[in-house]
């Protein structure tokens, strides 16, 4: 959906919980939607929101995801390097937003780049395991 859409059953992005963090009757310094609520204020359980059209949970929010890429300016060019683990980066790249974030930056699309040595409280990696075709679902 659009960034007006109701993401409260879909995605833990930042929305009225989130202002919970704010200190008795201080402002609510962190900008989030106000009108929903995803149920949780940080991150949390994974599997807790429905997925998307392809039945994929949990791709947007909660914690953004570190990627192997280097920060290299779009247009994207496969020969430029930016996925070689031989090759030192002064940045990487962060995707997919989290609980501190609105939707506008809860997209693949949407990056930010940090320093491989910063510590980003909001963020997170994302483990892939692919299943031998011989196991059989139940």
């Amino acid at each position: 959906g659009d960034i007006a859409t109701d993401f409260s059953k879909l995605a833990n992005l930042a929305d009225r919980q989130l202002n919970e963090l704010t200190i008795r009757d201080s402002p609510a310094w962190i900008p989030a939607i106000g009108d929903i609520n995803d149920g949780s204020i940080v991150t949390c359980e994974t599997g807790r929101y429905l997925g998307n059209a392809w039945g994929l949970r949990d791709m947007h929010g909660n914690a953004a995801e570190w990627t192997l890429s280097t920060y290299q300016p779009y247009p994207f060019v496969n020969t430029d390097g930016r996925n070689r683990l031989d090759q030192p980066a002064s940045r990487r790249v962060l995707r997919g937003g989290s609980y501190y974030d609105r939707p506008h930056r809860a997209r693949s699309a949407f990056r930010l780049a940090y320093p491989e040595w910063q510590r980003v409280y909001n963020a997170g990696f994302r483990v892939v395991m692919e299943v031998p075709e011989k196991i059989t679902r139940r």
